[in-house]
């Protein structure tokens, strides 16, 4: 053994240098692209891991293998880059493809503000300054008939803020067993009320929780009355659950005060077809709860924050606690978020709500032209499913239609996702599916030359 150990120390001595591969001429490029420091970091810790292998298998890798693997590395992270995409799945809500798809008109307008300088903080009427987000705070309450409303950057970040902020450390926060949810990635609203400092006190019993049930649960240190729409989920048979403004009069007697987290942000059904069963913000605002919070980029289509509207004592509350420094939005997210609020105030439709709405005639029709258009048997016209997705309306199903691709479905996902614009598809037996409900019309012809060079 230690002659083993002796000999691989001085084939050691022959391990290409960090120093030696970065003068390779084939890294040349990626320098250029990703910068000196980033590459030369990238290559300490690809030699390093060699080194470990090395010594455990007694083999000395070359340069060329080296600097192959530096190069496969920046290979895989241009692929990690944000990067736009093709949603073949038909799940218009698509969490890991970034929820809601934006108007690239509202992006374009705020180009030159968010690329200088703005009025982020500025008010350009005294030139002293303001608030961030004032404007978003305004159009919250105009939409939903609150007092007041204001934005931070997720809903997770909203509830956490108005548990802190409302019942603080050593306070009872009251909520139904049957609303202790936990969302993707994670969020759990019980370790979000733990965090918080505040106290969980559970009531009732996963299906059945009665007004009793809150009633006997107030005490004197209760400060805060939760209430948590289901949104990801459902619950059938024998359930009963008190309804919300029952639950706030009872609270208000007893002179507590009530968050509705209302999680997926539906604002109103309007002209949408077919049977929407979700509470709506205005709906809940009507309730009498004190707060609202709720997404903004699933339902309501928006960019990611979270929404709160609800009395204005409670809102200019929230905006002084120092936590809402750590979960305020930028810039960016700002000028987003309040050019999708006056979209729905003029009643202008936004993408996830025009692709919803798409008539499926119109989506087969176009399935039958890329059909014929590609000329490949394995390519047909096919009906399909579409959903919401993004944990919303976790029963609602809409026809739709798109294109079956035949073959192994691992093989042809995996050169979709190699092509130049990655398409995301739905594998299924023997096939891969790519639904055109959520594939953005400027995309067709992108699509079709992708289907064409995958099935080359």
């Amino acid at each position: 053994m230690k002659r083993k150990n002796r000999a691989m120390n001085r084939g050691m001595r022959d391990f290409p240098s960090v120093s030696s591969v970065l003068e390779d001429p084939s890294l040349k490029p990626l320098i250029g692209k990703w910068s000196f420091a980033f590459v030369a970091a990238e290559a300490k810790r690809i030699t390093a891991e060699f080194k470990r292998s090395s010594f455990n298998k007694g083999e000395i890798p070359t340069r060329d293998e080296l600097t192959s693997r530096v190069i496969s590395t920046f290979e895989t992270y241009r692929r990690e880059l944000i990067q736009p995409v093709i949603n073949g799945t038909g799940v218009i809500l698509h969490t890991n493809l970034g929820r809601a798809p934006l108007s690239s008109l509202a992006y374009e307008g705020l180009i030159d503000a968010v690329t200088g300088y703005s009025n982020l903080e500025f008010d350009l009427g005294d030139g002293k300054r303001s608030v961030r987000n004032r404007m978003v705070g305004r159009m919250l309450a105009a939409l939903s008939g609150a007092d007041s409303g204001m934005a931070v950057n997720n809903n997770a970040a909203a509830v956490y803020l108005i548990v802190a902020g409302l019942a603080g450390s050593g306070s009872d926060v009251v909520i139904s067993r049957g609303q202790l949810i936990q969302i993707g990635g994670g969020f759990r609203i019980p370790e979000i009320i733990e965090r918080s400092g505040a106290n969980l006190r559970e009531v009732g019993t996963t299906n059945r929780t009665t007004l009793t049930d809150y009633r006997r649960a107030i005490t004197k240190n209760t400060a805060l009355v939760l209430i948590v729409h289901k949104s990801n989920f459902l619950q059938r048979g024998f359930t009963e659950e008190p309804e919300p403004s029952r639950i706030v009069e009872m609270a208000h007697a007893k002179k507590i005060p009530v968050c509705y987290d209302l999680g997926s942000g539906f604002i109103e059904k309007g002209d949408f077809p077919g049977r929407i069963e979700e509470p709506g913000v205005v709906s809940a605002i009507r309730t009498g709860s004190d707060l609202v919070c709720f997404s903004g980029d699933k339902l309501l289509g928006g960019p990611q924050a979270g929404l709160i509207v609800g009395k204005e004592k409670l809102i200019s509350s929230l905006l002084k606690d120092p936590l809402y420094r750590a979960v305020r939005l930028d810039k960016l997210t700002i000028g987003l978020l309040e050019n999708t609020l006056l979209s729905y105030l003029r009643g202008e439709p936004l993408p996830c709500w025009e692709l919803a709405s798409t008539a499926v005639s119109e989506l087969k029709s176009k399935s039958d032209e890329i059909a014929i258009a590609i000329e490949n048997p394995a390519v047909t016209s096919s009906s399909l499913k579409s959903s919401f997705g993004g944990g919303s309306l976790p029963e609602y199903e809409f026809a739709s239609y798109g294109l079956r691709i035949a073959g192994d479905p691992v093989s042809l996902s995996r050169r979709f996702l190699a092509n130049s614009t990655p398409v995301i598809c739905r594998t299924s037996t023997n096939c891969v599916l790519i639904d055109l409900r959520t594939v953005m019309p400027e995309n067709y012809n992108v699509l079709i030359d992708a289907i064409k060079s995958c099935l080359s």
